[in-house]
Parts: structure tokens; C-alpha cells; sequence
């Protein structure tokens, strides 16, 4: 069966969520540069967990964090980043308080498939708005049930309890190939 063009009928789409919360697992996580000014930041990719109730499953978000212009020895400690945004993401993770890490990609690796809970803002910016997280908290789904794109089982158990939950993941992986694609988007400010 055959098709003619209406193009009264495309709808424009400009690949921003909706402002609210994302129950997520963190599929990716890497030092990255900008390419003008060479800046070095940390890319945080989160994928839309097809295990929960919610719209944009499988989609992407991303989040980046910056050096800071002037850290301190404990932001030093972890390649110049918020000391606090990192162990923030750690808690949200749930990561176990007090494990020790040789060095920032230790953690970072540690972070991998792990589910977490991300709140998306809208954020405008010379007339483009883009779509940011703005909070990354505790999941409220604990136990992980999400597949990739090829059926198999993805995500880590937590190292916490919500409340009223009384219960453990599996322990599975997620693998960056699992994923149809990455975009990245940088403003370099």
C-alpha cells in the first residue's frame, strides 16, 4: 500500500521532555571537551527507564557538570568538579557511604546502570530552550526491570532503601551499545 505527501500533517518537534520527573538509569558517564574553547566538563547520560510507568521510555538525558573556577582540595580530590554535585549524584545512585575510590573514573564506572530519579526544568538561552536537569535524587522504583533495545536485562541493585520499600535489584548491566544513539548538545559559555 502506497502513501502520498501531506505535509500538513508534520508536526514540528523539538526533542524537549516536558518539565517533571524521569525515573532513569545512568548509561553513560565520561570526560568530554567542548571544541572552541577546550573546557573540560563531565557528561552525565541517563536513559528513560522502560520498567516504570512514564512517558519518553528509552529516550535520553543528558547532564553535564563543570570544573570549578576555583576548587577546593576536596573538589581537587575528584578532577576539579563540585565536590557536593559529585557526592550528591553518589547518594542519589546510591552508592555506599564511606567506599573508597582510587580516582574520579573509578566512581564514575561505579555510577554505571544504576537507577536514580532526575527532574527536568526548562531553561532559555539566547531564544533556545533546552531542556536541564535540575535535581537527581532517589529512585522510587528500586527494583530494576528494564531491557535494552536487544531484550536483555540492564541496571544495578541499590545500595539503599526508599522508604516503605524492602527490597533488592538484580544485579545486571547496561552496556553503551545498547542505546540507538547519543546527541550531544554543548554550549560553550
Amino acid at each position: 500500500m502506497g502513501f502520498k505527501n501531506n505535509f500538513d500533517e508534520a508536526k514540528e518537534f523539538n526533542g524537549i521532555k516536558p518539565e517533571g520527573d524521569y525515573e532513569c538509569l545512568i548509561s553513560k558517564v565520561e570526560e568530554r571537551q567542548t571544541k572552541v574553547s577546550q573546557k573540560t566538563y563531565l557528561s552525565i547520560a541517563y536513559v528513560v527507564r522502560n520498567d516504570v510507568d512514564q512517558s519518553y521510555k528509552n529516550a535520553l538525558i543528558f547532564q553535564n557538570f563543570w570544573k570549578r573556577k576555583e576548587p577546593t582540595d576536596a573538589d581537587k580530590s575528584v578532577n576539579g568538579y563540585s565536590f557536593n554535585q559529585i557526592m550528591s549524584l553518589g547518594l542519589a545512585a546510591g552508592l555506599q557511604d564511606g567506599k573508597e575510590y582510587s580516582d574520579l573514573d573509578d566512581f564514575c564506572k561505579d555510577l554505571i546502570g544504576r537507577p536514580v530519579r532526575v527532574t527536568i526544568k526548562h531553561d532559555e538561552y539566547n531564544g533556545n530552550v533546552t531542556e536541564q536537569v535540575s535535581w537527581t535524587n532517589k529512585t522510587k522504583f528500586p527494583t530494576v526491570k528494564h531491557t535494552a533495545k536487544d531484550g536483555t536485562p540492564a541496571g544495578k541493585p541499590v545500595q539503599y532503601q526508599p522508604s516503605n520499600v524492602n527490597t533488592t535489584a538484580p544485579v545486571v548491566y547496561i552496556a553503551a551499545d545498547d542505546f540507538p544513539f547519543y546527541c550531544f548538545f554543548v554550549l560553550d559559555r
